[in-house]
């Protein structure tokens, strides 16, 4: 039987805003991207701290092959999660 864990809710909707950052970034492709990574970062246990979040803006980045617009991307999703 598989594990379930869970998600604040306030994280979830962090994470959203933090999808469309990333798709406008990479493009439509990001969309399964951000899934995939959705996916890994989930298995990973409960999350319940804005911190967790920042372990799934790590996923996303491993994704944006240029230094300069994966820092950017990772400094704009930061802000997001302090909003």
């Amino acid at each position: 039987m598989a594990s379930t864990h869970r998600v604040l809710p306030v994280l979830l909707r962090i994470c959203t805003a933090i999808d469309q950052l990333f798709v406008l970034e990479v493009g439509p492709f990001g969309a399964q991207l951000a899934e995939d990574a959705r996916s890994a970062w989930l298995t990973t246990g409960n999350k319940s701290r804005p911190s967790d979040v920042e372990q799934y803006v790590t996923l996303l980045a491993q994704n944006i092959d240029d230094r300069e617009r994966r820092e950017a991307f990772v400094t704009e999703a930061l802000q997001r999660i302090r909003i």
